[in-house]
């Protein structure tokens, strides 16, 4: 449900402040995996980009970190894939992306987990006193994550720690005071931390009339950063089942998206592949022909 905002308390033109690296004018692209489309920044590249905007933009720039269950709600939402498709980033958070990626375009994208790249910006953004909001995670997992932050990166200026009740977007007198205090604290970086499809229908519908110039979605990132969640070791994450990691550790909660998402994803993909190869089938005799 979108709202009609009254004026903002602030004006929109944040102060500009310098900017931590030349970003490249040329574009990178954006393949097509299916029904997903997925960038193929490097981090350092995006780091790069989502920095420029946070410090000198007028307009949010929203970015996505996808997994294959972002594929799966994709293929059954039209809405979803609406707002992803709306995106100004969309980047491989989960390795079955990035094989799928590798495997069926030719093309190698690299992995960026929400977790590193939060790391990243606010490592590269410390010195020029970048501005970041926490919005949602488990409670008390937010306000461990500003703190840990503040201290791993001196300079960060954590803005706003906000824990709203579930379903607090579904009422205006209850999703107005989150929007307002929003506006007032005025963050380069908003952080939302509700869980997909939530996280993203919510930038969408509600921080871009709020002109933050950064908006991410980053699911259950607080209760890794703010430590209240271990998250497996370098080699694990390297093989690309970091996911059965989480699996053991929070099986009643995880079995459903994992075991029953994964399965679905493959078979959304190989549904895709058919698709492809059928056109491909009856183009081909068409263009021998000619």
């Amino acid at each position: 449900m979108s709202l009609s905002l009254p004026p903002l308390p602030y004006p929109v033109e944040l102060p500009l402040l310098p900017v931590v690296a030349e970003v490249p004018s040329t574009e990178v692209a954006r393949i097509n995996l299916g029904s997903l489309g997925i960038d193929t920044y490097t981090e350092t590249a995006l780091v790069d980009h989502v920095l420029d905007h946070a410090f000198n933009s007028k307009q949010t720039r929203q970015i996505v970190t996808a997994n294959a269950q972002f594929y799966v709600l994709a293929e059954k939402n039209q809405r979803f894939h609406s707002c992803l498709e709306t995106a100004e980033y969309i980047c491989a958070d989960g390795m079955p992306i990035v094989w799928a990626c590798e495997r069926f375009t030719g093309i190698k994208v690299p992995r960026i987990t929400g977790v590193d790249f939060i790391g990243q910006l606010c490592q590269r953004g410390a010195r020029d006193g970048l501005r970041v909001y926490l919005l949602g995670g488990r409670p008390g997992t937010a306000q461990a994550t500003a703190d840990k932050l503040e201290e791993l990166y001196p300079g960060v200026a954590i803005v706003g720690v906000d824990c709203p009740r579930w379903g607090f977007e579904s009422s205006p007198e209850t999703l107005q005071p989150v929007l307002d205090r929003i506006a007032t604290a005025r963050p380069h970086i908003l952080l939302a931390g509700l869980g997909a499809p939530k996280q993203e229908f919510f930038i969408h519908d509600h921080v871009r009339p709020l002109k933050v110039p950064v908006a991410i979605g980053i699911g259950g990132s607080f209760e890794i950063l703010s430590g209240s969640l271990r998250r497996a070791p370098a080699w694990v994450q390297t093989s690309g089942f970091e996911w059965a990691y989480r699996l053991t550790k929070e099986p009643t909660r995880l079995w459903k998206r994992y075991l029953v998402g994964n399965a679905e994803f493959l078979w959304d993909i190989a549904k895709w592949r058919m698709r492809v190869s059928r056109r491909v089938n009856h183009l081909e005799p068409h263009l021998k022909s000619s």
